[in-house]
């Protein structure tokens, strides 16, 4: 047996627990939690930097769990990778950016604002439901840019948010339809948001994730302006309510991504993986420790090369 025969078990292993809950739960609760601060027209809030690196961290331990769960060593980690270049490794673009962004600030904070902009959305779509105007998607579908994110949603997440729904739906009470009207001119906005994130995240993956040049960054920048004709009071106040459902949303989603890791481990809550009770700990607001930066780029590495060989195809 060859030794690339020996650690194909390892790059196999590795697969599914990026593909799980394990990852997913502690991983999509952090971004959506901390994406809450990131605005598409405040691209160098002092905050950014800090949960930049609490996101670095929460990738390095997350990774070094797993590693420590099936026992092999950083080089048996790097050499996995390597050599799983000549099998098809099955991913979303969501778990490329989350692992890509955790090596490139500014793709990190499009990411973030992306996602915020997402939750707003979704929130906005889940309380047209509530009042009778069923949408067709939980994601915007306005053009093929927005289609890309209807796309990239994992199927543990579309699953966590089929669940949450009906619950968020209910939840829903104390507002009148004008209200409702009147928050819905936000939507267009949102889209507009949207498609630029996305369109600004597109950019450099298609160039082999290359550095930015200055025309992206000012895509990025661009700020899309409000119907001046609306009072500035009345715009906030709509603007805070809609944040504050987002919020509600993201708790909720949260519970429900808890509840999705509970119910997949089978073993006795003591003797499941180090890396379950990592995600566990992370939800619960427990304590990160350190993790190998290492594993981090040499994943990150592996999933470009992934997404670079499809676009030169």
């Amino acid at each position: 047996m060859s030794q690339n025969d020996d650690n194909s078990w390892v790059f196999d292993s590795l697969v599914a627990f990026l593909n799980g809950p394990i990852w997913n739960a502690p991983l999509q609760s952090f971004i959506e939690e901390k994406s809450l601060i990131f605005e598409p027209n405040d691209t160098q809030h002092e905050g950014y930097k800090a949960i930049f690196d609490e996101f670095k961290n929460l990738v390095d331990f997350m990774l070094g769990n797993f590693m420590e769960d099936i026992g092999i060593s950083s080089e048996q980690f790097q050499e996995a990778c390597t050599e799983g270049k000549k099998y098809h490794m099955s991913f979303d673009n969501t778990l490329f950016e989350q692992i890509w962004a955790a090596n490139d600030f500014k793709m990190f904070v499009k990411m973030m604002t992306q996602r915020n902009v997402e939750l707003q959305l979704q929130a906005l779509e889940l309380i047209e439901k509530k009042y009778g105007i069923m949408p067709q998607s939980f994601i915007p579908k306005t053009d093929d840019k927005a289609q890309v994110n209807a796309d990239r949603e994992s199927k543990l997440e579309k699953e966590i948010l089929e669940e949450v729904s009906k619950r968020f739906v209910e939840d829903q009470s104390g507002t009148s339809t004008v209200e409702i009207e009147n928050l819905m001119e936000q939507k267009p906005i949102l889209q507009e948001q949207l498609k630029k994130t996305i369109e600004s995240i597109e950019e450099p993956l298609a160039e082999s994730c290359k550095q930015e040049d200055e025309t992206s960054l000012k895509k990025q920048a661009n700020v899309i302006e409000v119907n001046k004709e609306i009072d500035a009071l009345e715009l906030k106040k709509r603007q805070e309510y809609l944040r504050a459902q987002r919020d509600k949303l993201v708790a909720m989603k949260k519970e429900a991504r808890q509840k999705q890791l509970n119910g997949n481990s089978s073993k006795a809550k003591n003797n499941r993986p180090k890396s379950a009770k990592a995600a566990e700990a992370v939800l619960t607001g427990g304590s990160i420790g350190a993790g190998q930066l290492q594993l981090r780029k040499t994943l990150a590495e592996r999933l470009k090369a992934e997404v670079v060989d499809k676009n030169q195809k």
